[in-house]
């Protein structure tokens, strides 16, 4: 990465509030391939490494025969992310792998929630380790003891000496310690010496093990006894991690019930996990939900943390619960402590490859960093548990992902996967065959209908403009695009001498280009779309109803592509919604390929989206919503006839194959712009907007892309008291979109109209 790219980024990573924060709204919503995209800038991840991700194919056969015995492949997990994680006044992303639904939904709620009382708060103690040695056949165990520690620097020396490289690192053999046993029937009396070190940044069972291991043989001298197992304990609780919460009472407001109410029933939750072992069990194992997912996904040794905690629950000689909630006051307070055996090197750290991307992600530095956020999720889960119980119960949520896990294991197709699960939830009935019956049910209803004779179906798209960052995106720059107001509409109706497309109607102010007036590419993308749904012989008429300008950046083709696949699924009755949907967008391209060979999917994705989006056409496409802070208002005028895209973009290209360096310069600005644009967006400072829209403009112009016209029309749209404006799309004519006050928007709207044939209106909308 060059250094001004690496600038470049970490602007992105100051200015962007959806990336600096783990608090990322709808980021649930994203596809598979748009929250990709996203870590895949924020955390620089390769090619190679989103496609482990996407596939699943981080360990391979080859790295699993390495790893364990009688190697025959290698099993998948689900792997997701926890949001809106802030711990010790820092933001984590954290990663989790686990099968069982609604867990990963649960930890994110109750961080977001825990959030109100600034989040987390954790201590962690020194990693200490215990080593156990176990010595046999004594006659005094009192004499034993005695001689053991008469001889204790020399052991400790013995230890260390075995495991010098740790002692190097400031760790080692720390402390000895020993309990006494006084055998039964079968079994004499037994001394376990427990050898205390510490393992710095390593789980430490190796290091452990060798150290006991080399002690063996002087205890044996010293006592005169025998010397059976030498081997860690994984009860560690010298090395205790503690995370807690605080939050006003009347945050836990849920529904009808007061945050007084719902604090109570939390403090029975949590007094009966404490007495009663029944309960205590069910409890711990909603921590180690959280926990041990987060543990797995990272390589770390989950099972000995479980048994750890475990054994720690039952360290007064009855099993209880590991975290603690009280009310004092008007705060309501949740902690936790339990041991945590964590390792940032050696093990699985180094030999998986998708462990070293999911730290990456999770941005970990230390092992004692580590053992706190998975305090921290343990408590955050089994809160999140208990607030489900306490106020709506477990299995609203619970069964509603275990029903569409149910749907889809059933055959049912994703779109209709969460209709199915509604059904089966209202009925109580979560089974296969209850899913295979509705299923059915549905088919035949719908099956049913399309033997009717069919209504008109309608389906909107709007148009685009481009708001920073034009031709520097065909150069993986990143762009701001914006939907207006304007669209088109694509009409099926029935008629008896079908398929047939009526001639589509586009607004226009001067006379179209011969490439514009030839419509023949918009039959060709209906042909593409009559075949991919098997329609040939459809009876029906397909007709556009325009407002959109052709050849003038408005995006009148993707929109076009977007609104014929919309009205196809919706005749088909496979889709009734106007989001978002990979198989929508990827229909949409394939359309979009007839109008501009390779598009990049900046006008798919931003018709499809609505609002702003942030777009760079990396591997994979970056497509994020674009966080706003308040409604803004724009407009474009139409203000000549513009130049063919292909004709601009090959000019530029020219320019760029003769003076990289200058265009090179220009786009690096141009991509500066777009990354301090996000940042004005999220803080609601327009002001700043316009100024980089009018520096986005000359800039454009060096580059040769604006004309006399659009010059001229930005000069006299600044005069009227507009914030800033630029040409937009690919230039050489075209249209100006302008940033307007909101107080004078009215106002501008009226003079502008009197000035340009077409004017159309722009509303980016602040973000829910």
């Amino acid at each position: 990465m060059s250094v001004k790219e690496k600038d470049l980024f970490e602007k992105i990573l100051y200015s962007l509030a959806d990336i600096k924060t783990s608090r990322i709204p709808g980021f649930y919503r994203l596809s598979v391939e748009q929250r990709l995209a996203f870590l895949a800038r924020v955390y620089n991840l390769s090619k190679e490494e989103v496609a482990m991700l996407r596939e699943g194919s981080a360990l391979k056969i080859n790295h699993a025969v390495n790893m364990v015995e009688n190697a025959i492949g290698v099993f998948g997990l689900p792997l997701g992310l926890a949001a809106n994680f802030l711990i010790d006044d820092r933001e984590y992303l954290i990663p989790m792998a686990i099968e069982e639904p609604s867990i990963i939904a649960a930890a994110s709620k109750a961080a977001l929630l825990i959030r109100e009382g600034k989040g987390f708060r954790t201590s962690v103690d020194r990693a200490v380790m215990i080593g156990q040695v176990q010595i046999c056949n004594l006659e005094n165990l009192d004499k034993a003891e005695t001689t053991i520690l008469q001889h204790k620097s020399e052991i400790l020396e013995n230890a260390n000496k075995s495991i010098a490289r740790m002692k190097e690192r400031g760790g080692g053999a720390i402390g000895l310690e020993i309990r006494k046993f006084a055998g039964n029937k079968n079994v004499g009396p037994i001394l376990m010496v427990h050898l205390l070190i510490d393992v710095c940044e390593a789980m430490g069972a190796n290091t452990i093990n060798t150290a006991c291991e080399s002690i063996g043989p002087l205890l044996e001298k010293y006592t005169g006894g025998r010397v059976n197992m030498r081997i860690l304990s994984n009860l560690s609780d010298r090395r205790l991690a503690r995370a807690e919460f605080r939050l006003p009472v009347r945050k836990l407001a849920s529904g009808k019930m007061s945050g007084e109410e719902v604090a109570r029933h939390l403090l029975e939750a949590g007094y009966i996990a404490e007495v009663d072992p029944y309960r205590a069990t069910t409890h711990n194992k909603g921590i180690f939900n959280g926990l041990s997912a987060v543990a797995l996904a990272l390589g770390q040794d989950w099972r000995a943390i479980e048994a750890g905690g475990h054994a720690y629950a039952a360290r007064s000689g009855q099993y209880r619960s590991l975290s603690h909630f009280e009310v004092n006051g008007d705060e309501f307070r949740g902690s936790i402590e339990l041991p945590v055996q964590v390792g940032m090197v050696g093990g699985v750290t180094k030999s998986h490859p998708g462990v070293k991307i999911l730290r990456k992600i999770i941005g970990v530095e230390s092992s004692r960093q580590l053992a706190g956020i998975l305090a921290a999720v343990g408590l955050g889960q089994t809160f999140a548990a208990c607030l489900a119980l306490s106020t709506e119960g477990i299995q609203r949520g619970h069964m509603s992902l275990h029903a569409r896990s149910v749907a889809i294991s059933a055959g049912v197709p994703s779109d209709q996967v969460e209709e199915v699960a509604d059904e089966m939830v209202r009925r109580g009935e979560i089974k296969v065959d209850t899913a295979e019956e509705i299923y059915g049910t549905m088919r035949r209803r719908k099956l049913s209908l399309k033997r009717r004779e069919k209504s008109a179906v309608e389906a909107f798209a709007p148009g685009k403009t481009i708001l920073f960052g034009e031709h520097a995106i065909v150069y993986n720059y990143p762009g701001i695009i914006v939907s207006i107001d304007q669209g088109l509409r694509v009409k099926i109706r029935p008629d008896s001498d079908g398929p047939r497309f009526v001639h589509p109607e586009f607004r226009h102010a001067f006379p179209l280009p011969d490439s514009n007036r030839d419509f023949r590419k918009f039959s060709q993308a209906v042909d593409i779309i009559l075949d991919k749904f098997n329609l040939q012989k459809e009876p029906i008429e397909i007709m556009v109803d325009s407002d959109l300008v052709l050849g003038v950046g408005l995006g009148s083709s993707a929109a076009f592509s977007v609104g014929l696949c919309r009205a196809f699924r919706k005749y088909l009755y496979q889709d009734n919604g106007a989001g978002w949907s990979d198989e929508l967008f990827e229909a949409a391209q394939e359309l979009e390929k007839v109008f501009h060979g390779n598009p990049s999917g900046a006008d798919v994705a931003s018709i499809m989206h609505g609002g702003a989006i942030w777009f760079r056409k990396s591997d994979p496409r970056e497509i994020i919503p674009l966080y706003v802070s308040k409604d803004m208002y724009g407009v474009v005028c139409v203000v000549e006839e513009g130049g063919r895209t292909v004709d601009m973009v090959r000019k530029v290209q020219v320019h760029r194959e003769h003076d990289r360096k200058f265009v090179d310069g220009i786009f690096d600005e141009i991509g500066d712009i777009a990354v301090d644009a996000r940042l004005a967006f999220g803080m609601g400072d327009s002001e700043e907007l316009g100024k980089l829209m009018s520096r986005n403009h000359a800039l454009l112009a060096k580059l040769g892309l604006s004309t006399a016209g659009l010059d001229e029309a930005v000069d006299f749209i600044m005069d009227q008291g507009a914030l800033g404006a630029k040409l937009t799309g690919a230039g050489g004519g075209g249209a100006v979109i302008a940033l307007m006050p909101e107080d004078r928007r009215q106002e501008l709207l009226e003079n502008l109209k009197d000035r340009f044939p077409i004017v159309n209106s722009v509303k980016i909308p602040a973000t829910v």
